[in-house]
């Protein structure tokens, strides 16, 4: 049902690390989304200074709110690196040096400021974090590899955004897209190096669900864009770079998906991944350019939202994690371009004193290895990275306490 655009975030129960409930097996969820056409071209790496400086402790949103069990997760300088909303509605960032297992906190924002899962990635030379902001902004916060203290700028201003964003950079420019008013799309650009942001309307009123998933298709020499739309559909949006025109393609029928989908380009097409209406995902793809969308069921039972990451080589193919019907165990489904076909490995035995994860994994590649990070029921930020054997390690990132 559409927004009420009142300056207020959506009610949400306040459950505090330790007693987050289980989403159970019809749980709704966050997501992400898949690439295909559009951002603008120009000038060097972000190093993004601070138009609009948000206070350290701004305000609280003007209702009930709770933390976002979903971290975001990507690889800056071949470290692995980690946000989440906290419990008290800060944001706190993570890293680690590749090949050790000490992780390293920082207070990103205060307390009341982060109302969403962030979304993060490497532009040029810093570490970008986007989230959606007090009164339902849109908020920017950056930090230069290798540097100390955090920047922030308002991407929008207050009654613009009520959804986790999408964030990712496309050549020149850094692309966001979020949920707007009244359930409509939007998207927003800036050049690297710059601190002036460029809104656009990719779909009106009534046309979008979900938090969205954005993808930057170098092949194609655009920007894609994926949201859950009407009546669970799966819709699609694409733009050439340089443009402001907006195409939409209908990937999936009313019925087809019950979570916000997640998307990559890779190579020549697009691939996009979403829970589906009976207890398992979908992923779909299709050649850029081709409004012909090919669907596979993937391999085990998904209570969560899934993430998805492409990983590279000939024929490469994609990494899809979402916690299973074993016991909430996360797993990874894995599929061959082309091939159609998957197959899953578990994170973990599921025995009496395995983490039990909430929210929705988050996924990455590092140096060939996959990356997973999750909260598990107890409020603990946990990371699981995979050997060359395949068999995949965790580690304790942060404990509820901090959380």
């Amino acid at each position: 049902m559409p927004h009420n655009d009142k300056i207020m975030q959506q009610t949400r129960p306040y459950l505090r690390p330790g007693k987050r409930m289980l989403a159970g097996l019809i749980a709704r969820t966050r997501g992400r989304s898949r690439p295909r056409l559009l951002a603008l071209a120009a000038a060097g790496a972000l190093a993004i200074t601070a138009a609009t400086t948000l206070a350290p402790g701004g305000p609280a949103a003007l209702a009930g709110v709770a933390a976002n069990p979903d971290p975001a997760i990507t690889v800056a300088d071949g470290n692995s690196v980690i946000a989440v909303q906290t419990s008290e509605d800060g944001l706190r960032f993570y890293w680690n040096q590749y090949g050790t297992n000490n992780w390293y906190g920082e207070q990103v924002a205060a307390n009341g400021t982060t109302f969403s899962q962030p979304a993060i990635a490497q532009v040029g030379n810093t570490v970008v974090i986007a989230v959606e902001g007090v009164y339902n902004s849109l908020d920017l916060y950056w930090q230069t590899i290798g540097g100390s203290g955090w920047h922030g700028e308002t991407v929008a201003t207050i009654r613009t955004t009520y959804s986790a964003p999408s964030l990712v950079q496309n050549g020149n420019t850094t692309i966001i897209a979020a949920q707007g008013p009244s359930n409509s799309l939007d998207f927003y650009w800036g050049f690297n190096g710059t601190t002036n942001w460029y809104p656009e309307v990719v779909a009106g009123a009534g046309t979008t669900f979900s938090a969205p998933s954005i993808a930057a298709n170098t092949a194609g020499n655009g920007v894609n864009i994926v949201a859950e739309g009407p009546s669970n559909s799966l819709d699609f949006y694409w733009a050439i770079n340089g443009t402001a025109t907006w195409y939409p393609e209908v990937v999936a029928a009313a019925g087809s998906i019950d979570s916000a989908p997640a998307i990559v380009a890779q190579n020549d097409g697009v691939n996009i991944v979403a829970r589906n209406m009976s207890l398992g995902s979908t992923f779909w793809w299709a050649f850029n350019g081709s409004p012909t969308w090919t669907a596979s069921t993937v391999f085990g039972g998904d209570l969560s939202g899934p993430s998805i990451v492409a990983y590279p080589g000939n024929p490469g193919g994609v990494h899809v994690v979402a916690r299973g019907l074993l016991g909430d165990g996360p797993g990874v489904s894995t599929d061959v371009n082309g091939s159609g076909t998957w197959t899953w490995t578990a994170l973990y035995n599921n025995g009496p004193t395995a983490p039990i994860a909430e929210g929705v994994p988050a996924i990455t590649m590092n140096n060939g290895s996959e990356n997973i990070a999750f909260e598990d029921t107890q409020g603990d930020l946990l990371f699981y990275w995979e050997d060359s054997s395949g068999n995949f390690h965790g580690e304790t990132v942060d404990t509820a306490a901090n959380l």
